[in-house]
């Protein structure tokens, strides 16, 4: 067990270095024109391989089974999926209404909220990408920061930390944006999304979440 433990250790150095080591080279990149729907689908498809192919293949390293059951063990589970998504779209609008109360409050203090990726990434949605950002982001970062960190974090530093410390990774992941805000909501969201998972013991519910949460804020620039 002892050299499964270190296998998949070496395995989940992966994704932490592609996450985090790409999210510290854009911040000395300018990545302006090099957005496009194109670019944008490869990455989003890249970031699934990645954070949600390690974790597969570390459950995979740590308990062998066959899909059916490493998906289970990566809390892919069918109990009360309907009730789970139902819960996630709920959390993920009113989220939204608080964030947009707290944006405002920010703006009437001066403070600039925009970023220049999200702008151009928003510039650059069509009717395609309305479906598959958000499908795409919420499959892989829930799988990697949900329910394979979180959940086996929570087994040994007790789930309030476990939910703390993910949601700190996942905000530090999107650092690339520029803007301190696009870090700290991410945050606030990833707590919202790791008591989702933690309370439903499924990925249905904060993946419905984080889908809900991306295709509401992308709507508006495909639709007017």
């Amino acid at each position: 067990m002892e050299q499964r433990k270190l296998i998949a250790g070496i395995i989940l150095a992966v994704p932490f270095f592609y996450i985090y080591g790409l999210t510290f080279l854009s911040l000395s990149i300018n990545a302006e024109g090099y957005i496009s729907p194109l670019t944008l689908t490869l990455s989003l498809l890249m970031n699934l391989v990645v954070m949600a192919g390690s974790s597969f293949i570390c459950i995979y390293v740590l308990y062998g089974g066959g899909i059916k059951k490493i998906l289970y063990r990566l809390y892919f589970r069918k109990s009360r999926a309907l009730h789970s998504a139902l819960l996630g779209v709920a959390a993920a609008i009113i989220f939204i209404f608080l964030v947009t109360i707290f944006v405002y409050f920010l703006q009437g203090l001066g403070y600039e909220t925009e970023s220049e990726m999200a702008q151009e990434i928003a510039e650059n949605v069509n009717i395609y990408l309305l479906f598959i950002i958000p499908f795409l982001s919420a499959l892989s970062e829930e799988t990697f920061f949900r329910a394979f960190l979180q959940m086996r974090m929570s087994k040994f530093m007790g789930k309030p930390a476990a939910i703390l410390l993910s949601s700190l990774l996942f905000g530090i992941a999107h650092l690339s944006y520029g803007s301190p805000l696009q870090v700290v909501i991410p945050f606030l969201l990833g707590i919202a999304l790791g008591y989702l998972m933690m309370k439903n013991e499924n990925i249905i519910a904060p993946f419905s979440a984080h889908f809900a949460f991306n295709f509401i804020q992308l709507a508006p620039f495909v639709f007017t």
